[in-house]
């Protein structure tokens, strides 16, 4: 922008950055599978986004593989990770990775790739128990109920 400006296009530029920012949140928030898409990717955000997810899918069954590691891969310190998927997605690194983790037991689920525990180690989570928490908290829907119901299909 070039001074002297307009309070109004300012206000309106910063309204329709807030707007993108919150398309790209609920966006990648909303996305169930893990799958690449076809699409160009234009923005720099977009490309950092695909970035992040394609480092945590890569990683998903290794065990070590934390927060500390994926600030690592990704090339930032992890005050700047934080920040910037606190930005652009509304999450912590770590809700990040356990996000990622929660929609591949849900693709695995769907794929009748074992018991609800089995699938839990598959994604790394220790515990069972916590894996149906965050499970239900994700989706809204109890992780053997949908175990339950492959059955009928």
């Amino acid at each position: 922008m070039v001074k002297p400006f307009q309070t109004r296009e300012l206000t309106l530029r910063v309204k329709n950055l807030i707007n993108q920012r919150q398309q790209l949140r609920e966006r990648f928030s909303r996305e169930i599978t893990l799958q690449p898409k076809d699409i160009t990717i234009t923005s720099t955000d977009e490309k950092f986004l695909q970035r992040a997810m394609s480092i945590v899918e890569l990683h998903l069954g290794d065990s070590d593989f934390d927060v500390q590691t994926f600030a690592k891969k990704v090339g930032l310190s992890h005050a700047h990770l934080h920040r910037k998927l606190r930005a652009l997605v509304d999450m912590s690194p770590s809700h990040f990775i356990r996000s990622m983790r929660l929609k591949r037991a849900l693709m695995l689920l769907q794929q009748h790739h074992g018991t609800v525990a089995e699938i839990a180690y598959k994604v790394r989570f220790n515990n069972p128990a916590y894996f149906a928490e965050c499970f239900h908290k994700q989706f809204g829907v109890m992780s053997y109920f949908l175990y339950d119901l492959r059955h009928l299909w």
